[in-house]
C-alpha cells in the first residue's frame, strides 16, 4: 500500500456519482480530509475481523470483497469498481470488519479516517446523512447478494454476475473477468462456469472474445423472477 499525499481534488471527488450532487461546501469539507492510497492487484486492503477505522471511495480500478468460512473456503461476495463505497462504517457504530478487501487490479482509493468521519458527522449532520445513504445502499445489495448465493441454482448465479459485472458503456455489455474470477462471484468452481459459458455460447447468448464476454442477449440471462417482473439491464 502507498499513501500519496497529492491533495485530493474537488473535481475527482465529483467523478464518485454519490457526491456528484452535493452542495461544494460539503465538497470541499470532504477534500480537506480524504486520504489518497494506491495498492497493487492483489493486495490487500484489509481482513475481516480486524478493527475497523475507515471509510473507503474507489477512484480507480476494482476491490473484491471475499469471506472466508469456517472451512476455509473462499466466497467472493462482490466487486467494487469506481464510486463505489465499501468498508465497515464507524457511523453504523460497526468495530470490525465484517469481510476482506483484495485489489483486483491497481486501484487508487480515498480514505475518510474514522476520527474525520465523526468530526464531520458532528459539524456536518447534512453530509453525515449522506455518507449514511451511501453505505446503505452497499448493506442492501450484500444483503441480495447473501439470498442470492441461499436460494438461487448455480447457473442463475452465474448469469446475475454476467449481468452485474458488464461494463454497459460499449456498443454491447461486455464482462471483463475471469473464469475463476466470475466462479468466486457465484459461489461455484471455474469448471462449471466454463461449462455454463459454453452452453451460453451455443445458444447465442453471450460470446467469448478475446478474453472478454459479450453479452449478446441479456434479458435471456435474467432469471424467471425477473422476467415476469420485466426487469432491463441497466
Amino acid at each position: 500500500m502507498l499513501t500519496e499525499f497529492l491533495p485530493v481534488k474537488l473535481d475527482e471527488l465529483r467523478e464518485i456519482p454519490a457526491f456528484r450532487h452535493l452542495p461544494d461546501e460539503q465538497i470541499e469539507s470532504l477534500v480537506t480530509v480524504l486520504v489518497r492510497r494506491h495498492y497493487a492487484p492483489g493486495q490487500i486492503i484489509f481482513i475481516e475481523g480486524e478493527q475497523a477505522s475507515s471509510l473507503w471511495f474507489v477512484f480507480r480500478g476494482r476491490v473484491k470483497i471475499i469471506k472466508q468460512s469456517l472451512n476455509g473456503r473462499i466466497q467472493g461476495l462482490c466487486l467494487m469498481n469506481q464510486g463505489k463505497c465499501f468498508g465497515s462504517c464507524p457511523l453504523f457504530n460497526m468495530a470490525k470488519n465484517p469481510a476482506t478487501a483484495q485489489a483486483l487490479d491497481h486501484v487508487t482509493l480515498f480514505v475518510l479516517p474514522e476520527g474525520d468521519l465523526q468530526q464531520l458527522k458532528a459539524s456536518n449532520p447534512q453530509l453525515g446523512k449522506a455518507l449514511l445513504h451511501i453505505y446503505s445502499q452497499r448493506l442492501g445489495h450484500l444483503a441480495r447478494v447473501s439470498d442470492v448465493l441461499g436460494t438461487w441454482t448455480v447457473p442463475d448465479r452465474i448469469n446475475d454476475c454476467l449481468l452485474t459485472y458488464a461494463n454497459c458503456d460499449t456498443q454491447q455489455p461486455t464482462v471483463k473477468l475471469t473464469h475463476e474470477k466470475l466462479a468466486a462471484l457465484s459461489g461455484t468452481i471455474r469448471e462449471v462456469v466454463t461449462r455454463h459459458l459454453n452452453l451460453l455460447a451455443r445458444e447465442g447468448i453471450v460470446r467469448n472474445e478475446n478474453g472478454h464476454i459479450i453479452i449478446l442477449n441479456p434479458d435471456a440471462l435474467l432469471p424467471p423472477c425477473a422476467r415476469e417482473d420485466d426487469r432491463v439491464l441497466t
